[in-house]
């Protein structure tokens, strides 16, 4: 099953964008957010080099509750490979609402810091 980040709505995996929010859809269960961010837009916080490293830093973020999601870019869901290993070349996303993206960044910040190699080469430039 895939998932919308926005409206938590879910999909089967033939579809690949929500038709209500018009996003892209993810493969695990978007966190619950609360009312105060009803409005709130999710943004990009990092791309990671691999999608072990994204959930580390969900993992982090929810410890901090902060509500956060990674989703993987590896193009392989139509081959029915959806999240959890990495690939090579595979990279992923950390996604956190937008009023939370400064803390966010604070809370990732040793991780990206003492591990450069983490982040996307993209980031770099």
């Amino acid at each position: 099953m895939l998932y919308c980040p926005k409206c938590r709505a879910e999909y089967s995996d033939e579809v690949a964008v929500c038709s209500d929010c018009d996003v892209d859809l993810i493969s695990e269960v978007p966190p619950e957010i609360t009312e105060e961010y009803d409005d709130a837009e999710w943004v990009e916080l990092f791309t990671f080099t691999g999608t072990l490293y994204a959930q580390m830093a969900v993992e982090m973020l929810s410890r901090e509750d902060i509500p956060a999601y990674s989703k993987s870019l590896f193009g392989g869901a139509g081959l029915g490979v959806l999240g959890g290993a990495d690939y090579v070349g595979a990279s992923a996303v950390v996604y956190v609402l937008e009023p939370d993206l400064e803390r966010a960044e604070a809370v990732i910040e040793t991780m990206t810091n003492e591990n450069p190699d983490l982040l996307n080469d993209e980031d770099d430039e």
